[in-house]
């Protein structure tokens, strides 16, 4: 069985626009039948961090 089969392309996307709208985990969960720990896991290993391009002093 392949790793992480258990999710579409469209499951996916659907998670990544009801996150920019502000849905909690357990409402995008029940908008697809999925547990809510499955979509913390998926967001957790796919999160992907894009830089601001702004100075920031703090960071090394």
């Amino acid at each position: 069985m392949a790793k992480n089969a258990h999710l579409t392309l469209d499951d996916r996307s659907t998670i990544e626009v009801s996150l920019r709208e502000g849905d909690s985990f357990t409402d995008i969960g029940r908008e697809l039948g999925k547990d809510p720990s499955t979509i913390a896991k998926e967001i957790k290993n796919h999160i992907q961090y894009s830089r601001s391009g702004s100075y920031n002093p703090c960071a090394k």
